[in-house]
């Protein structure tokens, strides 16, 4: 409890920055501050500065009293969740219990970074203009919007961390009968065209925003096209080797975990914002190359994390794993 309070009030502290600096820039500040920066950071729009300066104010303000809620929230939720090094729960009040306490920590963080990105404009914007009414450039300014923005991950780190209780890990089955020379291995191609024509279209708009209006946008369109190069299509192999995913368009391998690695293998239902949303996610104790829900592989390693790929009859590459391991301890 004490945790969570400690990082409620941190969540306000970025409304706290915004009203003491206005207030002790209040007699400096002209009646209009430069709000919007072209691509070379050069001041291109301006607002009233009291306008601004409260609705910053009021979003700093609401992100601390959802920080506050959702400390209050994730602090009842403690006690009818599971301990937090817990994997896996069966009983449904547990799970409930652990999915509030789960959620209200991500909506205590993201409030976090919502206030501290409102305070990080404000002194970005305040500062550029009283360094230089007349002619005012965001420069480095821009740096306090992403320290702002950082500022919810110190929330969540001192908030602490509460697992999600994932479903049972479904049994791989029998293994595969192999004899001891025998070789065998199981790849398929993944793909995802709902992924890959979201990430083409997004390519496409900062296309045409870089025609339209500044050519420095161009390079922004680089993320999503090499995203959907290296997610485009995948190919899954599991051998002797273990796992490996291969970028297909491309051939460069995305993952791969040694079979020495793999403690166990099964397959799980898998949903999209358990395992931290669609594509390649990373979440505290599992990773995951999520490109739809449905039926996934879920291997348990060494390590104590998890790790999951979501694909048609996950089974089969289930049991080739638990044959292969089988091999190796006999």
């Amino acid at each position: 409890m004490r945790r969570l309070l400690t990082a409620a009030a941190m969540a306000w502290l970025p409304a706290a920055i915004t009203a003491v600096t206005w207030a002790a820039w209040s007699a400096e500040l002209p009646g209009q501050l430069a709000t919007h920066w072209n691509g070379t950071g050069s001041a291109n729009g301006y607002s009233a500065t009291t306008t601004f300066g409260a609705t910053l104010l009021v979003i700093g303000i609401l992100a601390g009293c959802t920080a506050l809620a959702a400390a209050v929230t994730a602090a009842r939720a403690d006690r009818g969740a599971p301990p937090s090094d817990s994997t896996s729960v069966t009983a449904a009040s547990d799970q409930s219990a652990a999915r509030r306490a789960y959620y209200s920590r991500f909506v205590l963080a993201a409030a976090g970074s919502v206030g501290g990105a409102a305070a990080g404009i404000w002194v970005a914007t305040a500062t550029a203009t009283l360094a230089n009414p007349a002619d005012a450039r965001l420069g480095a300014g821009f740096l306090y919007f992403l320290m702002g923005l950082a500022w919810g991950v110190a929330v969540w780190a001192v908030a602490g961390r509460a697992a999600y209780p994932l479903p049972e890990l479904s049994p791989a089955g029998e293994p595969l009968d192999l004899s001891p020379t025998e070789r065998a291995a199981y790849t398929t191609t993944l793909r995802s065209p709902l992924i890959t024509a979201v990430l083409g279209t997004g390519a496409a708009v900062v296309v045409v925003v870089a025609l339209t209006l500044d050519a420095g946008f161009w390079l922004v369109a680089l993320v999503p096209l090499a995203a959907a190069i290296v997610f485009g299509r995948i190919r899954l192999t599991v051998d002797r080797r273990g796992l490996r995913l291969v970028a297909g368009l491309i051939g460069v391998t995305v993952k791969h975990i040694p079979l020495a690695e793999i403690v166990s293998a099964g397959a799980q239902e898998i949903n999209p914002v358990e395992w931290g949303g669609w594509g390649y996610r990373v979440v505290p104790g599992r990773s995951a190359l999520v490109l739809r829900a449905g039926p996934g592989l879920v291997l348990y390693l060494t390590d104590g994390r998890r790790f999951a790929v979501t694909l048609d009859r996950p089974q089969t590459p289930a049991a080739l794993i638990t044959a292969l391991q089988t091999r190796i301890h006999n």
